[in-house]
């Protein structure tokens, strides 16, 4: 902890006694004392249970930049949760926010494109999958215009063909003319995902469930 960190938690804690004084009006030291251990234990538990939230079933991101407009925009919150995705795996089409290889502090929101299994080609504008000797266009209609045209990149080559192994998947940003994504660092590891985008939760007239 530094030095401003400190001072501050140590302004909390007076805070913390004034309002105690204040609105509970103890009337000795050893009330006082006890009604601030209370106090402080609910504030503990509070924090843990929070803490635990954040780290094992949601959080929240906010996005930054231009890579998933139109369907979000920078400043957009959204919430992640990681219990579906441990359950039951993730899809293509999920949103979902990755760290990209070896930038473990940068929190990046894309799209699933390929899952395990598949392989996968970019050209002529659209993604083609090829899984188990079935053939198809990914269907992109839900989230991308029709005028939007998905080039290939030094990573992911235009017109070579890709199969992503066991815990692999390939990610592109919606708007795929300004986003950095598997085109450009390649397939994105299982535990380089934090998590599915379940909803869009400010700004409050653009709440969304995905």
């Amino acid at each position: 902890m530094n030095l401003d960190n400190f001072f501050k938690s140590f302004l909390y804690f007076v805070l913390f006694g004034i309002l105690l004084v204040v609105f509970v009006k103890p009337k000795n030291f050893q009330e006082f004392k006890n009604v601030f251990i209370e106090g402080f234990e609910t504030i503990i538990v509070a924090v843990l249970v929070l803490f635990s939230v954040y780290v094992v079933v949601a959080f929240p991101v906010e996005v930054s930049g231009t890579s998933m407009q139109p369907n979000l925009e920078t400043g957009d919150r959204l919430l992640v949760e990681k219990i579906t995705p441990i359950l039951e795996g993730y899809s293509r089409g999920d949103m979902v926010v990755l760290h990209p290889p070896d930038a473990d502090y940068i929190d990046y929101v894309k799209r699933i494109v390929g899952i395990p299994g598949d392989t996968v080609k970019i050209y002529n504008c659209q993604v083609f999958i090829n899984r188990e000797d079935t053939k198809f266009v990914l269907n992109e209609d839900s989230y991308l215009s029709e005028e939007i045209c998905t080039l290939g990149g030094k990573s992911i080559v235009e017109g070579r063909v890709y199969t992503l192994k066991d815990g692999e998947y390939m990610v592109l940003g919606d708007n795929r003319s300004q986003s950095t994504d598997s085109r450009f660092f390649g397939v994105v590891k299982k535990n380089r995902l934090q998590g599915k985008v379940v909803a869009r939760f400010w700004p409050t007239d653009k709440v969304k469930l995905y």
